[in-house]
């Protein structure tokens, strides 16, 4: 996450939690020559789509407001989906027993790309069931990427 997305996700957090929101990701980015404001939102029940019309009604009005971003931009507020982003021990503990695929900064016995399931998530460590390495456990802060894996 770039310091301007994370800059983001800290001012947009109290209005989202406010309102029984969770921010899952957050994506600043630069397409086609206009700036990106992407918001992931989820909630108990999932996120429909008002919900994604009415925090973006709120999450503009804030961005606005604190005059954090300089250039232009498109403010988009969207569902992680079925393959969302693993960021935080919170995420990683709500989907334990889940397929996930993991991408480490570093090789752990000479792989960085991880597929399996999450068996836990204890002291900062990453606990997987690769389907070519078996268990693995893996430092959170290793972790450069992790989303959920569906077979869709």
């Amino acid at each position: 996450m770039t310091n301007k997305a994370k800059e983001i996700e800290d001012l947009l957090t109290p209005a989202a939690v406010s309102y029984g929101m969770e921010i899952v990701d957050v994506q600043y980015v630069k397409e086609d020559g206009s700036w990106i404001a992407r918001v992931f939102i989820d909630k108990d029940g999932g996120i429909m789509m008002s919900d994604c019309e009415e925090m973006s009604n709120i999450f503009g009005a804030v961005l606005d407001e604190a005059d954090i971003l300089n250039d232009s931009y498109v403010l988009e507020i969207s569902s992680p989906g079925l393959n969302r982003a693993l960021k935080n021990e919170k995420a990683f503990k709500r989907f334990l027993g889940s397929k996930v695929k993991i991408q480490t900064f570093n090789p752990i016995n000479n792989q960085k790309n991880f597929l399996g399931e999450l068996l836990a998530f204890d002291c900062g460590k990453v606990t997987l069931d690769d389907v070519t390495k078996g268990k693995v456990i893996i430092d959170f802060t290793d972790i450069k990427k992790a989303n959920l894996e569906t077979d869709i």
